[in-house]
């Protein structure tokens, strides 16, 4: 059963609708109805329904910035226009907006009925086009060929010529315009449970209608570039306007995290490098993207994760790290001080089975040391207290690798710990400037999320993840709780109007002002201006 919402500002129409639908039997739950689209939305955002029935004239926000909003930010739910306004110009609106149908007042029980069950069957055939395994198995076996695939790979992971680049773009019909270039990688958390005949071939298969979506999103409707490497990881190649770039590719990959949440019921977690303005720069922004899928140890699964939340300083260069390496730093970064322990513990009795050479084992120390600084580097961390040049002195004091790994392991976890405090202290700092942003801009209307990550240089999914924990409240809330107690200063210090007033904490809209104010405090500003004629104690 799919849910869908209803908004309309005349009550008797709305309430019309909901007693005549046989909502169930059409395929449907009506999870909510509302009388104005700003309330709609916070429920959409909530709630995430299959969709939407909104009327066009209604207070605060229109059906059609409603509609705006839906189609930005949620690109699988269905929009209904209903309204009594035949007007050629809002249909000409809502056809840009990609509406789904267009309804006029007054609504016919029968034929809405008959609506109803027509759009389920639209639904339904979109959800067995994506679950169909005889789809999914045609669409795979006419999947990119390896040549093309194989260059892509190529092209994130060495130095290639530009002349060659053109070239090779021409042959397989790839084009990416620029200015700015950036990477996503996306890596599958883990697969379902169930028992299968063959386990191996449905794993394969969940993997390729993965690619299937985010090439659909990412290549098709974004004109980017997907592919798979090697080791199973899908990679979209992005280009576009600077700075614009980066927030299109945090929208694309909510997007895609979503749709596959949805459609295939797994979770993925993707990484994103920075941007850079060269084509041959590619390498760098992907190396930064594989890196970024190594945070999801700390931060956990379902993630988007941008290499520019994590780490602080200069972007990666492209080290050419041995397996041991690349894991023991990867530990490092992601604070996982087991692997650590018992990374070091293999590469030492790793070079006494081998044999190793005394000066074999300090050259290999050394090349580690440098990488290590480097970690120090790329995070920000300025400091040469933990690595310096005593640590090659007190390397070259170590006479066993038994003393080698006890020295480098107290390292390792030292630095394991410098990496912790230094991210807890940059996220700290940067939710209490988010803060200070807040309280300085709260009586601006247009004051929004992005407004606020884009002032503090973070994407918008870290920050929600670091801004509740941090004041116990969304966003949203934590902004509407800030205007309503400037607002209940305002009520007991001043004889503003409620108008007055509420251009002054953000509210353009008196009436809607009012709304939110009864809405939390039980009382409109005028009873409450009369009950608390004294002091007002916050």
């Amino acid at each position: 059963m799919y849910t869908i919402i209803l908004i309309d500002d005349e009550d008797e129409v709305r309430e019309g609708i909901k007693r005549k639908t046989d909502w169930a039997a059409c395929g449907f739950q009506l999870v909510g109805d509302f009388d104005n689209g700003r309330d709609a939305y916070e429920a959409v955002e909530r709630l995430q329904p299959d969709a939407v029935i909104t009327d066009i004239c209604m207070p605060f926000m229109d059906g059609l910035q409603l509609t705006s909003l839906i189609s930005a930010n949620y690109r699988d739910i269905k929009v209904v226009i209903v309204t009594g306004y035949e007007d050629f110009e809002y249909a000409k609106q809502a056809i840009k907006l990609k509406v789904k149908d267009y309804l006029l007042k007054p609504i016919n029980a029968t034929e809405f009925t008959e609506f109803l069950r027509k759009l389920r069957g639209e639904l339904d055939e979109e959800r067995l086009q994506r679950e169909d395994v005889s789809f999914l198995r045609r669409q795979f076996h006419e999947s990119m060929p390896l040549l093309k695939e194989r260059f892509l790979e190529r092209l994130v992971t060495s130095r290639i010529l530009e002349a060659e680049i053109e070239r090779k773009f021409q042959m397989f019909g790839l084009s990416l315009s620029g200015p700015g270039y950036m990477v996503l990688a996306l890596d599958i958390d883990e697969f379902h449970r169930e028992a299968y005949n063959d386990q191996a071939a449905e794993e394969e298969l969940l993997r390729f209608a993965a690619y299937n979506i985010l090439h659909e999103i990412a290549e098709k409707e974004q004109g980017g570039i997907v592919f798979r490497t090697r080791d199973d990881k899908l990679i979209a190649l992005l280009s576009g306007d600077l700075p614009q770039i980066e927030l299109t590719c945090q929208t694309l990959a909510e997007h895609v995290r979503h749709s596959i949440e949805k459609y295939l019921n797994m979770t993925v977690t993707m990484g994103i490098g920075r941007t850079y303005g060269q084509l041959r720069d590619l390498p760098k922004s992907y190396q930064e993207a594989i890196s970024a899928l190594d945070y999801r140890f700390l931060l956990g699964k379902n993630r988007i994760i941008s290499i520019g939340d994590m780490e602080f300083g200069r972007s990666l260069d492209h080290l050419n790290y041995t397996h041991m390496e690349k894991r023991l730093i990867s530990a490092i970064k992601t604070g996982d001080q087991a692997v650590v322990t018992q990374t070091v513990c293999e590469w030492i009795n790793e070079m006494k089975k081998a044999g190793c050479l005394m000066d074999r084992c300090y050259g290999k120390m050394n090349k580690l040391l440098v990488a290590l600084m480097n970690v120090l580097e790329e995070t920000g961390y300025d400091e040469a207290n933990v690595l310096g040049d005593h640590s090659f002195a007190e390397l070259y004091g170590k006479k066993t690798l038994d003393d080698m790994r006890l020295w480098l392991e107290a390292l390792c976890l030292e630095l394991v710990e410098v990496l912790t405090e230094k991210r807890i202290k940059v996220s700290q700092a940067q939710m209490e400037a988010a803060v200070a942003y807040i309280h300085e801009h709260y009586a601006d209307e247009q004051l929004s999320l992005q407004q606020v990550c884009n002032q503090i240089y973070m994407s918008m999914s870290y920050f929600s993840a670091l801004f509740k924990p941090h004041t116990g409240m969304t966003f949203v809330e934590y902004v509407t709780r800030h205007r309503l107690e400037k607002a209940k200063e305002m009520l007991v210090a001043s004889q503003l109007k409620t108008y007055e007033l509420a251009a002054k904490v953000g509210y353009n809209d008196p009436q809607y002002f009012s709304v939110i104010f009864k809405r939390n405090t039980g009382m409109t500003p005028k009873e409450f201006r009369a009950v608390h004629k004294g002091p007002l104690s916050l």
